[in-house]
């Protein structure tokens, strides 16, 4: 072994000196510097986003594990000049800022002052506060692929991912509002309506085999984490998948593509007739669409009454969370009129009381504020309550003589409360809202009676 050893040394120390004889004798490896390649790469991309005068469409990620992604049209100019639109909100006029392709680790696309892509960076979003979506405006360039240009954020390397691919526009100025305000309009037909079904369902079909999973699309972060109950070993387990979603002029894209059944899925169309969103593979089927119940029923509903679940609350002043249903408001509609009947009154909230008192009942206070004086007065409402197969059910017992004062004005959210078939509880983790963040735990309550209404609010303690 000693001689072996030695050996090597000696083969080791003969390439070493023939390798620094080549070097002294001039030959090098690549025949240009190092700054002329950078400089010769920086050029291949600024020649690529000039190539097209109609510019190009951008999908980006910010960070697909945690958001989902934004579309952008931009037109890049020789000037140093790029103009922009997007499908972030709903400002989609064109604004002109500057961009650099310059030297970082790697060659770099740096969007230098503010157009609409900062906004993905803002940490002041409203329900995102100290956040934002975690986007920044340097992206690294990783290469041209079937003609769409691939680069990823500095960042968030693997979470993050923007492409461009050129636009086949006639006209940029007319033609990147409108398919901007296209995938605007198309993230609403994601949401419930009034009178849908809070209840959004993936359904994917291969063959005779049929999967129903909880979409559980969060629609201020534009993200998603599917659950569904498959078959492990001989035991049936929840399995939790976790994606982003961008809208698009005819559909969405989602990012990473979801791999099931030996399948993936990443492109889905959205179907006007039916209103869902759908992807065809290798005769699969994948469906987002909404159904009068969950397809999984969460346990989270035996918490209530226990620290934690004693005192919810649910009031306007909270801000607004997109998981308080459409349908929901417009109960809160109803009721205000109804209760303009009576007087200047307004609805402003209610509180549930979960743990049972000696008689076994819970309370819920709702409150009514006399626009006149601005004071609020409780209507209380005492119910029985029982959790079965996953549901919460609550029969009305008793109320207060505030409570039968404002009885008949308030009979739709008293129904909501006393639903036949029961509600669906689930927790939502902290409290977030267009106004405040809290560390609270949040959840979610759904008449299984009625599937539109959904209501979202916070537990004190």
């Amino acid at each position: 072994m000693k001689k072996i050893y030695k050996h090597s040394w000696l083969i080791c120390l003969t390439l070493f000196l023939t390798v620094s004889c080549n070097k002294d004798d001039g030959d090098e490896l690549f025949s240009e510097s190092p700054a002329d390649r950078i400089a010769e790469q920086n050029g291949e991309l600024l020649n690529l986003l000039l190539s097209e005068n109609q510019g190009y469409k951008a999908v980006y990620f910010s960070k697909n594990d945690e958001f989902g992604g934004f579309t952008y049209y931009m037109n890049f100019n020789a000037d140093g000049t790029v103009r922009m639109t997007s499908d972030f909100d709903d400002e989609t006029e064109i604004q002109s800022s500057s961009y650099e392709v310059r030297t970082g680790t790697t060659t770099e696309l740096v969007f230098t002052t503010r157009n609409h892509i900062q906004k993905v960076s803002d940490p002041d979003h409203p329900g995102l506060i100290g956040t934002g979506f975690k986007g920044t405006s340097v992206f690294q360039f990783f290469g041209y692929e079937n003609g769409a240009l691939i680069f990823r954020d500095v960042r968030n390397k693997d979470t993050a991912l923007l492409t461009l691919v050129p636009t086949n526009f006639s006209d940029f100025e007319s033609e990147s509002i409108a398919s901007a305000e296209a995938s605007l309009h198309q993230r609403q037909n994601i949401l419930p309506t009034i009178s849908s079904s809070v209840f959004q369902i993936l359904k994917i079909e291969n063959g005779n085999e049929v999967s129903n999973f909880n979409l559980n699309y969060d629609p201020l972060r534009l993200h998603a984490t599917p659950s569904v109950i498959v078959e492990e070993n001989g035991v049936n387990a929840v399995k939790e998948f976790n994606f982003g979603v961008a809208f698009t002029e005819d559909g969405l894209v989602i990012s990473p593509a979801l791999e099931f059944g030996g399948e993936a899925y990443q492109v889905f169309t959205y179907n006007e007739a039916t209103n869902s969103f759908i992807a065809n593979v290798n005769g699969t089927t994948a469906t987002i669409l909404f159904d009068s119940a969950p397809a999984i029923i969460k346990e989270d509903v035996n918490a209530i009454g226990t620290p934690g679940h004693q005192v919810f609350g649910s009031y306007l002043s909270f801000g607004y969370n997109p998981l308080t249903s459409p349908g929901f408001l417009a109960m809160i509609d109803t009721v205000n009129e109804n209760l303009q009947q009576l007087g200047d009154w307004s609805y402003s909230g209610f509180e549930y009381y979960a743990t049972p008192d000696a008689d076994g009942e819970v309370a819920i206070f709702i409150g009514i504020t006399d626009m006149n004086t601005g004071d609020t007065y409780y209507g209380g409402y005492w119910f029985a309550q029982a959790i079965e197969n996953n549901k919460l059910y609550l029969s009305l017992r008793a109320y207060n003589g505030n409570g039968e004062y404002f009885f008949d004005a308030l009979i739709p959210m008293l129904l909501f409360f006393n639903s036949q078939e029961g509600l669906y509880f689930t927790d939502e983790g902290s409290f977030s809202s267009d106004l405040f963040s809290y560390s609270n735990l949040s959840s979610t309550f759904t008449s299984a009676d009625q599937p539109n209404l959904r209501v979202y609010g916070l537990w004190f303690n």
